[in-house]
């Protein structure tokens, strides 16, 4: 009964960490269907380190991640070719993009990414 309780534990600990994860088309395509801004990592989980960490900080926004690793017609969809690639998305439609160098380190800082959210933020008001 004790290991039963440890697997659950488990279970429940990576249904939490994963809650705004996708992994299909189809649940991307719900957060697609939002109005305002979005902000897709698109990752793997075997470059889980160099993943973007500050991507739940960022606001004014609605973020997720996309696993490539298991859907990757992800990957070829939206013309990822290097791991992590943020993409920002007003209203369905690709803003901007961040790509990873060639070691899969993301060159971009938190402030930088706010920036462009800001941006189009404001720019709906002029």
């Amino acid at each position: 009964m004790r290991f039963l309780k440890y697997i659950l534990l488990l279970l429940v600990g990576q249904v939490t960490l994963s809650q705004n994860t996708v992994t299909s088309e189809g649940a991307l395509n719900k957060y697609l269907k939002t109005n305002g801004v979005l902000v897709i990592e698109f990752w793997a989980e075997w470059n889980d380190k160099n993943s973007c960490s500050f991507l739940k900080d960022l606001e004014d926004c609605n973020t997720v991640k996309a696993d490539i690793g298991i859907c990757t017609t992800l990957q070829e969809k939206y013309n990822i070719e290097v791991l992590p690639t943020l993409v920002v998305i007003n209203n369905g439609v690709e803003i901007c993009r961040f790509t990873a160098n060639l070691l899969f380190k993301l060159n971009v800082e938190k402030k930088e990414v706010q920036a462009k959210i800001d941006s189009i933020i404001i720019s709906k008001f002029e």
